[in-house]
């Protein structure tokens, strides 16, 4: 299902096998299974409670709307994309942007449409505002026939809901909204999208128990989060996923908040980013290669292509070459891990069997288990997102400021 390669963070001299032994990962594995465990982190229980049952009216809709930001959005957009990148009748609203968004909501036939409007807090600026457009639209059609459906706790959203009768799913309190892909937030959009969602679950419990192994070689999620850390020590704190499989483009959107959000405090954090292969090959490997070395390259390939063909072409000698076409990328990809090997900038590899339902659940779940590690090595609490409060006080006193009479 999903295997990790960590071998090429040890050949380039900066960390070592004996700097991993030596690193009190011990405390750091402990910590957080006991805070799973207890229940003060939630994001664990969540993907063996959820009952899919409770989602089986939510589908039979054309169009299938989500409106939300962030952890209400980002991993729904990231699994979704994956498994079906190139299908209709998705919309995801997720910016404040009148370009894209009104040019969305132009081609957008509410009345068969089941919109989901997302926060945890129910104040969310942008996730307001684009409820209110689709409300207005909603309010000159005649006898709608859409749903329209709330997953909130709190603050003006759930009383909208409860003024309106719409119905409401919760989000259980001690899961942050970037960890929870798993619950209602990401389960109920992704089952009216016609997504094995229950297939998800088992993806994530399957890389639960390899991530409760404390022999650290045996849990990627601990030896990737140490691997980070240590580097970080050394000045390479900028995180890199390369993935060679496109479809894996909108999981870096989830990926970057969930590093940045979680481990960004107290003056530490790694800065997240994203590469394609084999197009950034051409653009940053330059950078990657021969620039700064600040940065911790994972690469994300897949051992099949869901679409993939034998090919017959002649090279720049003329020289006839016949291989599967992802020959092609997976040469690519092997090339640019080696390169970079050679010029001492380490590097780790995902290999998944291939996109589907059960290796999204495992790798978000991965992802979440190692900022949940990383949290105890930096002691932070990588729950928690304090710095942002500022821009959102500031933000509203500026939009009350310049409102107009309507």
């Amino acid at each position: 299902m999903l295997n990790y390669y960590y071998e090429n963070a040890l050949k380039v001299g900066g960390v070592q096998l004996e700097d991993i032994e030596k690193i009190n990962f011990t405390d750091a594995y402990t910590n957080l299974m006991g805070k799973l465990e207890n229940g003060e982190v939630g994001f664990r229980e969540v993907i063996y409670e959820e009952d899919v049952k409770k989602y089986e009216s939510l589908k039979g809709y054309k169009n299938v709307v989500v409106i939300g930001m962030g952890g209400s959005i980002l991993g729904t957009v990231a699994i979704y994309r994956a498994i079906s990148p190139f299908e209709n009748g998705a919309y995801f609203i997720d910016n404040s942007d009148p370009e894209k968004t009104l040019s969305l909501l132009k081609n957008l036939d509410l009345n068969e449409s089941i919109i989901y409007v997302i926060s945890k807090s129910g104040n969310t600026l942008e996730t307001l505002v684009n409820y209110y457009l689709i409300k207005k639209r909603i309010e000159k059609i005649n006898n709608f026939k859409g749903k329209i459906v709330f997953i909130t706790n709190g603050g003006k959203l759930k009383r909208e809901a409860e003024k309106n009768n719409y119905p409401i799913l919760s989000i259980p309190e001690n899961v942050p909204g970037r960890f929870s892909v798993f619950t209602s937030v990401g389960l109920a959009p992704l089952y009216s999208l016609g997504v094995n969602i229950s297939k998800i679950l088992k993806g994530a419990k399957d890389m639960d128990k390899t991530c409760q192994n404390d022999d650290i070689f045996k849990n990627p999620a601990l030896l990737n989060g140490v691997i980070h850390y240590l580097y970080d020590n050394l000045g390479k704190d900028i995180s890199v996923i390369m993935s060679y499989v496109e479809s894996l483009k909108y999981f870096g959107g989830w990926y970057k908040q969930l590093i940045g959000e979680s481990l960004g405090k107290n003056g530490y954090g790694i800065t997240p980013l994203l590469s394609i292969g084999a197009k950034d090959q051409h653009s940053l490997l330059q950078l990657y290669i021969d620039g700064k070395k600040d940065k911790v390259i994972t690469f994300m390939i897949a051992e099949k292509y869901r679409l993939d063909e034998d090919i017959a072409f002649e090279d720049v000698n003329d020289e006839k070459i016949v291989c599967k076409y992802s020959d092609i990328i997976k040469s690519q990809q092997k090339a640019t891990e080696i390169s970079l090997t050679n010029n001492g900038v380490p590097n780790v590899r995902i290999t998944i069997d291939e996109v589907n339902e059960e290796t999204m659940g495992a790798l978000l779940y991965m992802y979440e288990m190692q900022v949940g590690f990383m949290g105890e090595l930096y002691n932070i609490n990588a729950y928690n997102q304090p710095a942002v409060e500022e821009e959102k006080r500031i933000c509203w006193d500026l939009i009350k400021s310049s409102k107009k009479q309507i």
